[in-house]
């Protein structure tokens, strides 16, 4: 399994580069880059209010 941080980038640069996409699956990377944003956000909230 990727790590959250290779998986961002690889999203980062599919929704960077949408030519290569169909609408649709550019729709998805959009959806799930922002996904993965909140949940590394969130990850690091709770990381941070333990310390």
């Amino acid at each position: 399994m990727q790590s959250d941080r290779s998986r961002l980038r690889e999203l980062e640069i599919r929704v960077a580069n949408p030519q290569h996409w169909r609408s649709g699956e550019h729709q998805l990377n959009i959806e799930n880059l922002r996904q993965l944003r909140f949940q590394i956000e969130d990850q690091r909230k709770k990381l941070r209010q333990q310390t």
